[in-house]
Protein backbone atom coordinates (compact mmCIF):
# COMPACT_ATOMS: atom_id res chain seq x y z
CA UNK A 1 0.00 0.00 0.00
CA UNK A 2 1.27 3.49 -0.87
CA UNK A 3 0.45 6.53 1.20
CA UNK A 4 0.20 9.80 -0.63
CA UNK A 5 0.66 13.14 1.03
CA UNK A 6 -2.15 15.59 0.39
CA UNK A 7 -1.47 18.13 -2.32
CA UNK A 8 -0.24 21.44 -0.89
CA UNK A 9 -2.76 24.23 -0.99
CA UNK A 10 -1.74 27.60 -2.32
CA UNK A 11 -3.28 30.62 -0.66
CA UNK A 12 -3.15 33.89 -2.56
CA UNK A 13 -1.30 36.58 -0.69
CA UNK A 14 -3.41 39.51 0.47
CA UNK A 15 -1.83 42.61 -1.06
CA UNK A 16 -2.45 46.08 0.34
CA UNK A 17 -1.19 49.12 -1.56
CA UNK A 18 -0.49 52.43 0.15
CA UNK A 19 0.18 55.49 -1.97
CA UNK A 20 3.30 56.87 -0.29
CA UNK A 21 3.41 59.82 -2.69
CA UNK A 22 1.52 60.62 -5.89
CA UNK A 23 2.17 57.84 -8.40
CA UNK A 24 4.20 55.65 -6.04
CA UNK A 25 2.66 52.78 -4.09
CA UNK A 26 4.21 50.55 -1.45
CA UNK A 27 2.85 47.00 -1.26
CA UNK A 28 2.28 44.98 1.89
CA UNK A 29 1.53 41.24 1.81
CA UNK A 30 0.22 39.78 5.05
CA UNK A 31 2.26 42.23 7.14
CA UNK A 32 5.51 42.09 5.15
CA UNK A 33 6.94 44.47 2.56
CA UNK A 34 6.04 43.06 -0.87
CA UNK A 35 7.38 45.63 -3.33
CA UNK A 36 6.50 48.85 -5.09
CA UNK A 37 4.53 50.18 -8.04
CA UNK A 38 5.77 53.35 -9.73
CA UNK A 39 3.50 55.16 -12.23
CA UNK A 40 5.15 57.05 -15.09
CA UNK A 41 3.18 58.10 -18.16
CA UNK A 42 1.07 55.14 -19.29
CA UNK A 43 3.09 52.54 -17.37
CA UNK A 44 3.01 51.04 -13.88
CA UNK A 45 6.49 49.67 -13.11
CA UNK A 46 6.58 46.84 -10.58
CA UNK A 47 9.49 45.86 -8.30
CA UNK A 48 9.47 43.04 -5.77
CA UNK A 49 10.53 43.11 -2.11
CA UNK A 50 14.19 42.95 -3.20
CA UNK A 51 13.77 45.85 -5.69
CA UNK A 52 14.08 43.46 -8.63
CA UNK A 53 12.17 44.62 -11.71
CA UNK A 54 9.08 42.47 -12.37
CA UNK A 55 7.67 44.28 -15.39
CA UNK A 56 5.50 47.17 -16.45
CA UNK A 57 1.74 47.12 -16.82
CA UNK A 58 -0.93 49.32 -18.33
CA UNK A 59 -3.01 49.63 -15.16
CA UNK A 60 -2.72 49.44 -11.39
CA UNK A 61 -4.91 46.33 -11.17
CA UNK A 62 -2.55 44.32 -13.38
CA UNK A 63 0.48 45.62 -11.48
CA UNK A 64 -1.11 44.59 -8.17
CA UNK A 65 -1.89 41.15 -9.57
CA UNK A 66 1.79 40.71 -10.48
CA UNK A 67 2.86 41.60 -6.94
CA UNK A 68 0.25 39.18 -5.56
CA UNK A 69 1.58 36.37 -7.78
CA UNK A 70 5.15 37.09 -6.67
CA UNK A 71 4.22 37.16 -2.96
CA UNK A 72 2.20 33.95 -3.33
CA UNK A 73 5.14 32.20 -5.00
CA UNK A 74 7.47 33.32 -2.20
CA UNK A 75 5.03 32.00 0.43
CA UNK A 76 4.87 28.64 -1.35
CA UNK A 77 8.66 28.25 -1.49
Amino acid sequence: MTLLAPAPTTRLAAITLTEAEPGFWVANADGAFAGTVDHHGDHFYVRDCFSQYLGDYSDLTAATARLRADATARDAA
